[in-house]
């Protein structure tokens, strides 16, 4: 099942699971255990120019969902939503050098003081028994251009199918509604231990 249309990534994302010492990275294993809290992320923009989709002053949202829910074998109620966390700014303006562009994100314990909003909160990924791996992706998200960049994001009306019914609906489509593109992503596998 496809998550999202081809697209060149712009921004490297890190994250990991620091009670577990546990790290994300493009399709490696992590037990369920390891990921019962919101992870803490990274996002190396260091290489990075401004362009119409990567500003300084444009917030930017982190999702993650499973497009395996309940099984890879039948994925009835995939995608389901996991997380969304929005209003993540990245320092790129001209006068930053390279080690400035790169935003670390502690999220355990968010608050608005942070200025990071969870428009769904976090909940752990959680393959059920007997159904294999599952893919959990991350996806960092961007307005489309200067006129989406003020928009209020919609929440979706529910975590399966996020919202949206059809099996396999997920990021794409609340991407599109809410005229967003992605510029990030990375994932891991994991799967219940009664196999």
């Amino acid at each position: 099942m496809t998550v999202l249309d081809d697209f060149q990534p712009s921004v490297s994302i890190s994250l990991s699971y620091p009670s577990k010492h546990k790290s994300v990275s493009l399709g490696n294993t992590i037990k369920p255990k390891a990921v019962k809290k919101e992870p803490v992320f990274a996002i190396d923009a260091s290489d990075l120019t401004a362009t119409p989709t990567i500003k300084d002053t444009i917030m930017y949202t982190l999702v993650l969902t499973d497009p395996d829910a309940t099984s890879r074998a039948e994925p009835v109620m995939a995608q389901m939503c996991h997380w969304i966390v929005t209003n993540i700014t990245i320092p790129l303006s001209s006068d930053a050098d390279s080690s400035e562009r790169k935003v670390s994100v502690p999220i355990h314990g968010m608050s608005a003081i942070d200025g990071f909003e969870e428009l769904m909160p976090y909940i752990p990924p959680s393959p059920p028994p007997k159904t294999g791996y599952h893919r959990y992706i991350f996806v960092l998200l961007a307005p489309t251009n200067d006129d989406d960049a003020s928009r209020q994001l919609n929440k979706p009306k529910g975590r399966s199918h996020w919202g949206y019914g059809e099996i396999g609906a997920g990021v794409r489509e609340w991407a599109g509604e809410n005229h967003l593109v992605p510029i990030g992503a990375n994932f891991f596998y994991s799967r219940n231990k009664k196999q």
